[in-house]
């Protein structure tokens, strides 16, 4: 007669050991890699819009942008003029990233500028000759910024280096316009 152990979840000792072998036999033929878990690599852009004075962080997970930020980016980025909102285009957030990378930075982004709807650009276009008719945004692909502890001249020659878009250079102001449209430079 076979002698039957129940454990306290109610399995026999049999089905038990088959569970054990199973689980070691799996275990035997995994690779180290897959037993160890990999680290994660996190890291952000931090933002400060200089017309709101609202913060963002968008952040980069395993080299990817977090989705649920860039939905939230746009809202960040509107036309603060009237309130309008655009998609903007990741590109310039792959940009943004490749210069703090290269400038060693961890310093926050001022924004001066992101999405402009038309209304703003053409109000904008009557007051200045340096607003373009079909300025890059409008279509949510330009930014104007300054980078905290880098002066905005290195940050221009960086971010003409990089040769990703367009590249405007506003000393006086004190900001760089990038956008992801042919690359020129001004």
């Amino acid at each position: 007669m076979t002698e039957k152990i129940e454990t306290s979840i109610g399995m026999d000792r049999r089905s038990f050991l088959r569970i054990l072998a199973g689980t070691a036999i799996g275990l035997a033929l995994m690779s180290p890699n897959d037993i160890v878990a990999k680290p994660t690599r996190s890291e952000n852009l931090s933002f400060y819009h200089t017309h709101t004075g609202e913060q963002f962080d968008l952040y980069i997970d395993n080299g990817q942008w977090v989705p649920r930020h860039i939905k939230k980016l746009s809202t960040f980025l509107r036309d603060f003029r009237t309130g309008d909102i655009h998609p903007m285009d990741i590109k310039l957030f792959d940009t943004l990233h490749k210069i703090q990378q290269t400038a060693g930075s961890k310093g926050v982004f001022e924004v001066i500028s992101g999405y402009r709807s038309p209304l703003t650009n053409a109000s904008l276009r009557s007051k200045s000759k340096g607003v373009a008719k079909k300025s890059y945004h409008m279509k949510g692909q330009a930014i104007d910024v300054r980078l905290c502890g880098l002066r905005t001249k290195d940050l221009r020659d960086i971010a003409q280096d990089l040769r990703a878009g367009g590249v405007g250079y506003y000393k006086k102001s004190d900001f760089i316009h990038l956008d992801t449209g042919p690359v020129r430079f001004w």
